[in-house]
């Protein structure tokens, strides 16, 4: 044993050091609900430090939850490996990953290295999801350099270019998006911090945008079809209609629907109020009679007790807020109602419904705009979908166009006879 009583928090920091070494990021925020946890109970046993007796008295204590439904057995046997992982570090000083089958991280990278990423993403105001998109391409990059045998005090321009035209394109050519933005972040931090082998200016990198794809929103009819299908009498099924409703009502973005709190709506009102994720811009919207009574039918009769105030939780024990999108659930539901799969189409497609439903019934641009929360109407092209009874409204015969030579002019008459017949 390394130490006779480390301290538990130490502990706990240096197991999820470990872990980001073999995992992927969105495991990590796992084990650190775990570590959290524990670090919890034993606060509440009046002690710090690590004892084998702890950690039999937390399996005692999670036995219990799963026997009371507070917690579910799959979490329960999550955290017995992470006890496991735990208690072969504070004993021998290295972590027990035998016993778990896990993605090993495709670029392994120091320590140092691993700090530098998260000081790197940290030195920029991005989102703790966005810093979650980015870690795996920074670390990329600086495995890359470390594989050309450039640390990052010397890392120059051949290297960041032979990255992005020779490994890139062969090793993540799906995620050059995510990579350019950090060459940008990257380069600029380590030239502020000493690296004096860069002078170009990659701020001013940009990915050419392939052509714009035109993606079906779902229509009224298959919207309808799809919240049928989510309409039955179980705790899922109320929570899903609630959020589908809500998406159509309103428009909002998955990433927005999850943070909803239950404080954040105005029932006397019929809105509800929120800050958007995505440009940090405060929203109110309104909400109709069906969306209203689907939130408070989940809410008050099928939403279980929660320490989170979102309004949407998990369905299994520990109860907490949702954290991930709605993908899955709109494609279930589809597949339910009958409704075609059609490539790229998903629950983002009900926000685009909710804009093209609007200005095909009129509502002026600039007002459709304010209710999707955009910021210009720019934004708004890629959600107007090809309209046929829209585009019909320009097509027009020849009658005003005088045809004096050419094909048409000389069987002026018998195109005439077709146009008076209709055809």
């Amino acid at each position: 044993m390394t130490d006779a009583h480390p301290l538990l928090k130490d502990l706990t920091e240096q197991l999820l050091k470990e872990v980001m070494q073999h995992v992927l990021e969105v495991s990590v925020e796992q084990y650190q609900s775990v570590c959290n946890s524990i670090l919890k109970y034993a606060g509440s046993s009046n002690t710090n430090t690590y004892s084998s007796e702890l950690i039999d008295a937390y399996k005692n204590y999670l036995e219990n939850r799963v026997s009371n439904g507070e917690v579910c057995k799959e979490y329960r046997r999550f955290q017995f490996r992470v006890l496991h992982m735990l208690s072969s570090l504070a004993e021998t000083g290295t972590v027990d990953f035998s016993r778990i089958v896990y993605r090993v991280k495709k670029y392994p990278v120091s320590t140092e290295i691993t700090d530098l990423v998260e000081k790197i993403l940290g030195s920029y105001p991005i989102s703790d999801a966005t810093k979650s998109d980015l870690r795996a391409p920074t670390r990329h990059f600086l495995w890359y350099a470390s594989e050309q045998g450039k640390d990052p005090e010397h890392i120059d321009d051949v290297t960041v270019m032979k990255f992005l035209i020779e490994e890139i394109p062969v090793s993540n050519s799906g995620s050059t998006g995510r990579t350019l933005r950090c060459i940008k972040y990257s380069t600029e931090y380590l030239k502020s911090h000493g690296n004096q082998c860069l002078h170009r200016d990659y701020r001013l990198l940009k990915l050419k945008n392939d052509h714009r794809r035109m993606i079906p929103a779902y229509t009224e009819d298959e919207i309808f079809d799809i919240a049928d299908a989510a309409n039955n009498d179980d705790m899922l099924s109320k929570r899903d209609l609630a959020i589908i409703l809500l998406a159509y009502c309103t428009g909002l973005r998955g990433c927005d629907i999850v943070r909803i709190r239950l404080t954040d709506i105005d029932w006397q009102n019929h809105k509800l109020a929120l800050v958007q994720s995505k440009n940090h811009q405060p929203l109110s919207v309104e909400l109709n009679g069906s969306t209203m009574n689907a939130l408070a039918d989940y809410i008050l009769d099928w939403r279980p007790e929660c320490n989170d105030l979102e309004v949407f939780i998990t369905v299994k024990a520990p109860y907490k807020k949702l954290s991930k999108g709605f993908g899955s659930m709109i494609d279930k539901y589809c597949g339910k109602a009958g409704v075609e799969k059609i490539s790229f189409r998903g629950f983002h497609s009900i926000r685009r419904a909710f804009e093209t439903i609007m200005v095909s019934r009129g509502v002026p641009i600039e007002i459709a705009s304010q209710m999707m929360g955009h910021k210009s109407i720019v934004e708004d092209k890629p959600y107007i979908t090809h309209n046929k009874s829209q585009i019909a409204f320009v097509a027009f015969d020849f009658t005003d166009v005088p045809i004096t030579t050419g094909f048409y002019a000389k069987h002026k008459d018998s195109a005439s006879c077709n146009t008076k017949g209709g055809t």
